[in-house]
C-alpha cells in the first residue's frame, strides 16, 4: 500500500475511534484487496457517515463533494489526491450484515472494519460467500429482489463478468431472463454507461452472446429487433452483426495484422475501442448509410436509425460522431478500396479518403476488415486486405508525418498576396495546395502560390465563359 494512502487511512481510523463509530471498508475495495489488486478508490460505510466524512476532509484539508443527497443514503466523496478518493455512504439497515444483504453480487457484499484492514487481520465479514465466488470467478446475485430493486444490476452482472473475466452463475442468468423487461424502467444514460464499460473488456463476445440469449440485449436496444428477421436460408442481419463483432475482437487481439503495433496506441484504446465494438453491432442498422459517400465531408444524418438510437440512450455528441463516421468509413472503404488502393493506386483519391475520416480512419478500417471477413460472399479477401494495408501505410508514413508540418499557405496569405476576400474559393485553393503538399507534388511556398494563381485564373475564365 502506498505510504500516503496508509497515512490517510490511519487518520480516518483515529477519527472514527474518537467518535465511537464502527467504520467499514466495503464492496469493490474489499474485492480488489482480496484479489491482490492495488486499491486507489476506497468505499466506506457507517451510521451517520457524513459526520466522519466531513471531519476527515477537514483534518486532511481535502475537498468533500456530495454524490447523493437522498435521506438515509447520503454519499460523500473526499478527494485526497487526483489519484485516489474516499467515498462514504450511510449504513443501510441496523448492522453491516443488513447493509451487505442489500448489495448486488456476492463478490461485492464483503466488508472489513477499517482498523482490522490496517492491522492486516483476516476478519472478513462475508455472510454471502463472496470470497468463495471470488476464488471460483463467479458472478452470483444475492438472494431477494436485487434485480427488481435496480434493474441496471442485470447489465452490471455482465459488466463485472467482462472486466473481471468471470462467469455468471446459472441461477443469476435465470433471474435475468425473468426480470429483463424491467430494464426499460432504468434511465437510458445509466444503461449506456454500463454498456460501454461492458464493451471495454478485452474479449466479450461469449458474454455478449449470452446476454443476447437472455433477451437483455434486445431490451436494452429494441432497435435491433428489425435486424433479427430471418432471411430464409441466409443468416439474419443480426447474426452477421454478431459474426462481425466476433471477427473484430479477433482483429483487435492481433492488431499487427492491420496496423503496426507501434502506431496502434491512441487510436483504438480506451473508450474508442468500446465504441468501435458498438459500431460492429450497429453497422447493419442503416443499409445504404449515405446516398453519396463521395462527399468530402461527413454530415451526420439525424434521421438515421443509428443516430436516433444513440440520441435515445443519451450518448455524447463525440460518441455519436465516432460511431457514425466509423460506420460510414467502413462502408466507403469496402466500396472504393480497390479503386483507390488496389493494384493501381489513385493517390489523390487516397488522400481525400484519409483526410475525410482522419481520427476515425483506423476504426473504420478495422470494422471494414471485420465486416468483409464475416461476409459469406467474399471472393477476393486477400486483395481487399492488401488495399487496406496500403491505406494504413499511407496514413502513417505520409499523411500523419505531413500533418506535423505547417501548411505552405493560409487564408491570410490569400488575402494579402492575391487580394481575395473569404469565399468558397479559399477552401478550394487551400485544399488543393494541402493535397499537393502531402503528396509531395508541391514542396515550396512559391509553388503553392503558383497553384493558387492558376486556380484563380481558371475560376475567372470559367465565369467569363
Amino acid at each position: 500500500m502506498q505510504k500516503i494512502i496508509k497515512n490517510h487511512l490511519e487518520i480516518l481510523t483515529e477519527i472514527s475511534k474518537k467518535s465511537g463509530t464502527d467504520l467499514y471498508l466495503i464492496g469493490g475495495t474489499i474485492r480488489d484487496h482480496l484479489s491482490g489488486k492495488e486499491c486507489s478508490d476506497f468505499d466506506f460505510t457507517a451510521k451517520n457517515v457524513q459526520i466522519l466524512a466531513n471531519l476527515f476532509a477537514s483534518a486532511t484539508q481535502s475537498p468533500c463533494i456530495p454524490l447523493d443527497a437522498t435521506p438515509g443514503r447520503e454519499t460523500l466523496r473526499v478527494i485526497v489526491q487526483k489519484q485516489f478518493h474516499f467515498d462514504f455512504t450511510d449504513l443501510q439497515g441496523n448492522s453491516i450484515e443488513e447493509d451487505l444483504a442489500q448489495r448486488d453480487f456476492s463478490i461485492n457484499a464483503m466488508a472489513m472494519r477499517l482498523k482490522d484492514f490496517l492491522d492486516g487481520k483476516k476478519t472478513l465479514i462475508d455472510p454471502n460467500r463472496g470470497r468463495e465466488d471470488l476464488l471460483k470467478k463467479i458472478i452470483r446475485v444475492l438472494p431477494g429482489p436485487i434485480f427488481s430493486a435496480d434493474p441496471l444490476r442485470m447489465l452490471r452482472a455482465f459488466r463485472f463478468a467482462s472486466s473481471l473475466e468471470f462467469d455468471i452463475d446459472a441461477e443469476t442468468i435465470r433471474q435475468i431472463e425473468i426480470e429483463k423487461s424491467n430494464l426499460k424502467k432504468t434511465a437510458q444514460e445509466r444503461i449506456y454507461y454500463e454498456w460501454i464499460l461492458f464493451l471495454s473488456g478485452e474479449r466479450v463476445f461469449k458474454l455478449l452472446s449470452l446476454m443476447d440469449r437472455t433477451g437483455l440485449l434486445q431490451c436494452a436496444f429494441p432497435e435491433t429487433t428489425e435486424l433479427r428477421q430471418s432471411l430464409g436460408t441466409h443468416a439474419s442481419a443480426w447474426e452477421i452483426s454478431l459474426q462481425t463483432f466476433n471477427r473484430l475482437e479477433d482483429l483487435l487481439s492481433i492488431p499487427k495484422t492491420i496496423i503496426p503495433s507501434t502506431n496502434h496506441a491512441g487510436f483504438l484504446t480506451g473508450k474508442n475501442r468500446a465504441l468501435l465494438k458498438f459500431s460492429a453491432l450497429l453497422h447493419r442498422l442503416n443499409p445504404g448509410f449515405s446516398d453519396d459517400i463521395s462527399n468530402t465531408k461527413v454530415r451526420i444524418d439525424e434521421h438515421a436509425k443509428t443516430v436516433r438510437l444513440l440520441r435515445r440512450v443519451k450518448a455524447s455528441n463525440a460518441d455519436i460522431r465516432f460511431i457514425y463516421r466509423t460506420i460510414l468509413c467502413q462502408q466507403e472503404a469496402r466500396e472504393s478500396s480497390l479503386e483507390i488502393a488496389g493494384t493501381t493506386i489513385n493517390e489523390s483519391a487516397l488522400y481525400r479518403f484519409t483526410k475525410k475520416y482522419d481520427q476515425e480512419l483506423m476504426a473504420g478500417i478495422f470494422l471494414a476488415c471485420a465486416v468483409f471477413s464475416a461476409s459469406e460472399n467474399n471472393a477476393d479477401t486477400e486483395s481487399f486486405l492488401q488495399a487496406m494495408h496500403r491505406v494504413v501505410e499511407f496514413y502513417f508514413q505520409r499523411y500523419l508525418p505531413a500533418m506535423d508540418h505547417k501548411a505552405l499557405i493560409n487564408g491570410d496569405d490569400l488575402i494579402r498576396h492575391f487580394k481575395l476576400t473569404p469565399s468558397p474559393l479559399f477552401r478550394l485553393i487551400l485544399d488543393k495546395v494541402e493535397e499537393g503538399r502531402v503528396l509531395g507534388t508541391i514542396k515550396s511556398k512559391k509553388q503553392a502560390e503558383a497553384i493558387a494563381q492558376q486556380i484563380i485564373e481558371t475560376q475567372k475564365t470559367e465565369k467569363e465563359t
